[in-house]
């Protein structure tokens, strides 16, 4: 029996299990397999010479592996990865490869938001899940793109996912070529141009600095401190609603951006340049120091049922109810981002401030989205 205190080194791949008393219990190997980390239990005594026995076995799937010969349900039949694996018959359906898709997803550790995001898109494709694999055309997938009504993002979101599905049914050889592989959803849609004649983005709509005192001026508790928050960072939804009192520094008057909260699931910021710390006034101070003092949640906002915000249910019930009684027109409560960076634009406040304080990498989003407005600051700057 191999004891720990021995300090034996295994074969690469193969790893020893110890009990609690520092003695061999059973062998272990790692491996990949089609993109896969898999880790499986082999039942060699654990001695010098089940070690070594545990290393050719590896050595004979990595073999079978490279040859494309390795059949996983032979060697671990009672394994749970047995069925990821299984190949699916020629009368699969798109159903069956879009599920398997998110199988391996999950087995490959992607986050709970992005499994969330295949299977919003996997129902949104729902009118192709009976189609026969090998009998799905191009054509099909056009005609889908054609009658769509959603948006372009969401659409394009769908037909990536459905790529990816279809590119595993070429692999396992049921398809010669992938009939979404060529498809841009652009060459099917109408044009939309989103910059209008006098050169300003369409989607950017901010709130005048009248529209502006109205809301917070017309809102109060809960719901002034977070419009009053948003309007002086520009944080998204999904920031705000993922907020917790440590995040929030009354001495130095900041708040610090780590996490936002995407279909309920709390993650991290998609990159370095969204974890930011952004200054806030002696005003919004005030408000979130009153807010602090309302629960215990670690977290800074919590709703009338003390839970954490959803920023849908926000918008849908606090937000447009607020616009309402205010008298401003409806805008999606993102326009106080644009709100934001319009107005330090209009200040004159360096470019590359700006995109770190909106958490963008570089300034190039910014000359997207509001060169209009840096156009007639330079304007005024020359007059």
């Amino acid at each position: 029996m191999l004891l720990k205190t021995q300090k034996i080194k295994p074969p690469s791949g193969v790893v020893i299990r110890y009990n609690s008393k520092g003695e061999a219990t059973s062998f272990q190997l790692t491996f990949t397999y089609k993109g896969v980390l898999c880790r499986e239990k082999v039942p060699f005594i654990p001695n010098k010479q089940g070690l070594k026995s545990a290393g050719f076995f590896l050595g004979q799937i990595k073999n079978e592996i490279a040859h494309d010969t390795f059949d996983y349900a032979k060697h671990f039949p009672k394994s749970n990865k047995v069925k990821l694996f299984t190949t699916i018959p020629n009368d699969a359906k798109v159903l069956d490869y879009m599920n398997l898709y998110i199988e391996r997803g999950i087995e490959r550790g992607l986050e709970k938001s992005t499994i969330a995001g295949y299977k919003k898109a996997k129902n949104g494709l729902k009118p192709l899940w009976d189609c026969n694999i090998s009998e799905v055309e191009s054509i099909d997938v056009v005609k889908l793109i054609e009658k769509s009504t959603v948006s372009r993002k969401t659409l394009s979101n769908r037909i990536s996912f459905l790529r990816c599905c279809l590119a595993r049914a070429v692999i396992d050889k049921l398809i010669k070529s992938n009939p979404v592989q060529n498809i841009r959803i652009g060459e099917y849609l109408p044009k939309i141009n989103n910059i209008d004649s006098r050169g300003a983005h369409k989607d950017v709509y901010p709130f005048t600095p009248l529209e502006k005192a109205k809301i917070i001026n017309g809102s109060s508790g809960t719901t002034r401190a977070i419009v009053s928050l948003v309007f002086n960072t520009g944080i998204r939804s999904s920031e705000w609603v993922a907020l917790k009192k440590a995040d929030v520094c009354l001495k130095t008057k900041q708040v610090s951006i780590y996490e936002a909260i995407v279909d309920g699931i709390v993650k991290a910021t998609k990159t370095k340049a969204g974890r930011r710390k952004i200054p806030i006034s002696e005003d919004v101070c005030d408000l979130l120091a009153i807010e602090m003092k309302k629960h215990d949640s670690e977290y800074l906002f919590l709703n009338s049922q003390q839970r954490i915000w959803n920023q849908d249910s926000f918008r849908k019930h606090r937000w447009k109810n607020l616009l309402d009684s205010c008298g401003v027109q409806y805008r999606y409560p993102y326009q106080m981002r644009h709100t934001f960076a319009s107005q330090l634009i209009s200040e004159g406040i360096n470019h590359w401030k700006v995109s770190k304080l909106m958490g963008h990498s570089s300034p190039n989003i910014l000359y997207q989205h509001y060169g209009s407005f840096i156009d007639e600051y330079e304007r005024e700057l020359n007059a």
